[in-house]
């Protein structure tokens, strides 16, 4: 593509920059080491079965999680993803003798009926004709038949419901430590071995950024624990330990975390990983200081089985090996004490999350003032390569490290898979007359981002359809709806949800994902335990401090797709007291243009009308400065930030 005047030059502008590591827009043969077709895919499952028969099986389930409960688990332990080819980010898998399903939620329909085999049914979880796992397999099994787990990768809670549902069958949950997943994966990526990062790396946030010592942390978390009248704390999530330890790693990509366990008692805490991480002199200080010391990873049973009565380990995030261990002992088995102290974010890191925001929309307005010249002059770009391109520009931010996760850059009808990725070989171009869906983030050394755009590329002389305006400014509708929602202290998320669907809803619309997550700050960029959704098992207050997206959408099947995101931190308001109650609202963290060609001004009430030009006054004030003296740049986000008007009412 050609060079566009009044930009810096770059290694992606001036020939093409893909990190491997960096770009998740890849094939699963890509990211796991098999051919990634579908053929292929028959041949796994035939090879697997056979496996299943060897071990007198009568089913198999393969979750995508690994021993620590990740979202995002390292491609060692992607065995979901090559038993099945699915490359979403949740869902499970069942292998029986004749039936292989993969149960996903509503961001991933489409995009699994494109990747799954024939040979697999899709199981489309939360829609009531669908069954549970469990219950699934109750009804296709017989008593006497055994279902196969790797109890490293099934949390307590998880295998309790399978146990209970399945022995009024009288069908027999197996625990086999051997993945057998892995005995027919010829080409099964090594365990990562990346090195942790402490304070005076870019990688990971000092005191400056975390506002707390890991010392001070590590004494805080215990005296929760003794409270509860245990000795110890098993914790097995991966960012729960680079949060209270002030470390970050690699092991994962896009999430600053290294693989490993942590067990916490009073004055002391033993990490356990693998030691070339943890060699390097500063990593020691710091580890020391804080009266951690290390042993090997693969010693965390024998860890466990050292330790006296008062063992307590989190349920919902703790494998069923680990568990079995610990229940040799009295155990103390509730919610960790570290979710909701990670979530609550202190000053500095709030301070460290505006700043991050900061830079990821200098980086992001020059990315779309690019995308807006090049398509203007004519250039397709594909979905891909302005994958690729955004990593380029985000880069040359201060303290970029890499994306927080893999960008969703979804053109047209691309843009209704609501967790896209684009391949190399099949991206559709980006081009005048486009409608792009833009769900990207970045992980800088002071925070994490988050952020999601619809932008109509062509200018004037190519227009969204009278529809599509219709649903972005319903969605824009409700986005504003929750971003003023004024709340008392102690309200749960699902209270909210309805404020972000409400105009959608009136015209017959919805959407099938949650309305916001909880973010990590310099750390994985879905959290708990907070989150807004329709979900009303989430029982937990929204409370200063925390960090949840707004990101409301709509989407219309092989069309396009809508959502706007913006990141939020929830903030007491200045207000009366009722009955000694507190109330809460929001303050906005994300400040880049929302595109006003696609609004349907007349749908826009006057309050509505003045937040818009607020947010874009906000958005100029901030933002201006940090795009540099790249004239293009600034010229599109003055455009992009002027004030509105309701139109004139016709005579």
């Amino acid at each position: 593509m050609s060079r566009i005047p009044g930009f810096t030059a770059s290694p992606g502008r001036l020939g093409l920059r893909v990190h491997m590591n960096g770009v998740r827009g890849l094939s699963v043969s890509a990211r796991v080491g098999t051919t990634g077709v579908k053929q292929d895919q028959d041949v796994t499952l035939a090879s697997f079965r056979q496996k299943l028969e060897k071990e007198a099986l009568d089913a198999y389930i393969i979750p995508t999680s690994d021993p620590h409960q990740s979202e995002y688990p390292p491609n060692c332990f992607a065995r979901r993803e090559f038993i099945s080819g699915f490359t979403g980010s949740a869902g499970t898998a069942v292998i029986t003798s004749s039936s292989a399903c993969l149960w996903t939620d509503g961001r991933y329909f489409l995009q699994a009926a494109d990747e799954l085999p024939e040979s697999w049914k899709l199981q489309k979880a939360g829609l009531p004709d669908t069954p549970k796992i469990s219950d699934w397999l109750k009804d296709n099994l017989k008593d006497g038949q055994k279902v196969g787990i790797d109890p490293f990768v099934h949390t307590v809670s998880e295998v309790a419901e399978l146990e209970s549902t399945l022995k009024t069958k009288g069908i027999e949950l197996v625990k086999i430590t051997k993945n057998l997943v892995d005995d027919i994966w010829d080409e099964q990526p090594s365990v990562p071995t990346t090195p942790v990062c402490t304070n005076d790396t870019p990688q990971s946030p000092d005191i400056k950024w975390a506002g707390v010592s890991a010392k001070d942390k590590l004494t805080q978390v215990f005296a929760d624990v003794a409270a509860k009248g245990a000795n110890s704390l098993i914790l097995s999530k991966l960012d729960d330990i680079a949060w209270i330890l002030n470390t970050r790693g690699s092991d994962i990509e896009c999430n600053p975390v290294t693989l490993a366990y942590l067990i916490v008692e009073k004055d002391s805490a033993t990490l356990y990983i693998d030691q070339d991480k943890v060699s390097s002199s500063d990593v020691i200080d710091h580890l020391n200081q804080a009266g951690v010391t290390t042993k090997d990873y693969k010693e965390i049973i024998s860890g466990v089985n050292s330790l006296l009565d008062g063992i307590m380990f989190d349920p919902a995030t703790t494998s069923i090996a680990v568990a079995d261990a610990a229940r040799k002992f009295a155990t103390i088995e509730t919610a960790s004490p570290v979710d909701l102290k990670k979530a609550k974010k202190n000053e500095k890191e709030i301070q460290g999350m505006r700043e991050a925001h900061l830079r990821d929309a200098a980086a992001l307005t020059k990315f779309f003032s690019w995308m807006d010249i090049a398509t203007r002059k004519g250039e397709n770009i594909s979905e891909y390569t302005a994958g690729a391109e955004l990593e380029n520009f985000r880069a040359m931010e201060e303290g970029f490290v890499e994306p927080s996760f893999p960008t969703i850059a979804g053109e047209g009808p691309n843009g209704a898979i609501i967790h896209y990725r684009a391949d190399k070989d099949t991206a559709r171009d980006i081009k005048a007359g486009s409608l792009l869906l833009l769900d990207s983030g970045g992980q800088y050394d002071c925070g994490t981002t988050d952020v999601t755009r619809v932008y109509h590329f062509g200018g004037d002389a190519h227009q969204p359809t009278d529809f599509q305006k219709e649903a972005y400014t319903r969605v824009l509708k409700g986005h504003i709806a929750l971003d003023t929602a004024v709340f008392p202290e102690g309200t749960p998320g699902h209270v909210l949800d309805a404020y972000a669907r409400r105009y959608l809803w009136e015209a017959g619309l919805n959407y099938l994902h949650g309305t916001g997550h909880g973010v990590g700050a310099a750390l994985n960029v879905h959290e708990g335990p907070q989150s807004i959704s329709p979900r009303f098992t989430n029982p937990t207050p929204l409370s200063a401090g925390m960090v949840c997206s707004n990101e409301p959408g709509y989407y219309e099947d092989n069309s396009f797709g809508i959502r706007i995101e913006n990141l939020l931190a929830v903030t007491p308001k200045e207000s009366n007291e009722f009955n000694g109650v507190k109330y809460m609202g929001f303050e906005r963290l994300t400040y880049v243009p929302i595109q006003i060609k696609m609004m349907k001004l007349e749908l826009l009430t006057d309050e509505e009308i003045e937040w818009i030009n607020d947010y874009h006054s906000e958005v100029w004030e901030k933002v201006s400065g940090r795009v540099g003296d790249e004239q293009i740049a600034q010229n599109w986000l003055f455009d992009n930030t002027q004030p509105i008007e309701r139109p004139a009412a016709s005579a």
